[in-house]
């Protein structure tokens, strides 16, 4: 088994253009008019094997919110959250699990799929168990298969002496296609051993 090992961290930005796309609360309207305010996540777990990266953001149980709380005040104060659909706005608290996958046809690919949820209801006030007990981003990556190890080969014998393949056309052509066919062999071996 592997070790999740966690540490405390800066708090993450979210968004686009940052290291995590979503976030773990929200402030905001149900037709996300105006914009959310939203907070990232404080705490950090990683664990690596031999076939998987796996990295998780969280919130730390200690969690105070007070940079995303005073967003939030300066916002309702100034009235910078009248949701368009007349309704209030309330705090959303969210789960993120990313998965990729590395597959071989003839080459080797990358794959991710990304779901999003919430496991508590929204909530009228911020919610400090819901939120630090119920978000996540959760980043699972299976690594590209490596080939098995294969023993060494044994040397040839050194063959006499000949007519160098680059003066004879034929003997070019019947080297090529030899290691064309033992390369084609080799990796045709490798798959097998990997599935």
């Amino acid at each position: 088994t592997e070790t999740l090992t966690c540490k405390d961290i800066a708090t993450t930005a979210t968004g686009p253009d940052s290291e995590l796309f979503y976030a773990s609360v929200s402030y905001r309207c149900q037709d996300l008019l105006p914009p959310p305010i939203q907070t990232g996540f404080n705490r950090k777990c990683t664990a690596d094997g031999p076939t998987f990266e796996y990295t998780c953001y969280e919130l730390s149980e200690g969690t105070q919110f007070i940079t995303f709380m005073s967003e939030v005040e300066s916002a309702i104060r100034n009235a910078g959250m009248n949701c368009t659909d007349d309704k209030d706005p309330f705090y959303f608290y969210q789960y993120t699990r990313t998965e990729g996958t590395f597959y071989i046809n003839s080459v080797v690919s990358y794959s991710e799929n990304v779901s999003v949820g919430n496991l508590f209801n929204d909530t009228a006030g911020l919610d400090k168990v819901f939120a630090t007990t119920g978000t996540l981003y959760s980043i699972y990556k299976t690594k590209p298969p490596t080939a098995a190890p294969t023993a060494a080969p044994t040397p040839a014998p050194t063959p006499a002496p000949t007519t160098s393949s680059s003066h004879n056309p034929i003997a070019a052509s019947k080297n090529w296609l030899t290691m064309f066919v033992a390369v084609s062999l080799h990796y045709s071996v490798m798959y097998s051993l990997l599935f």
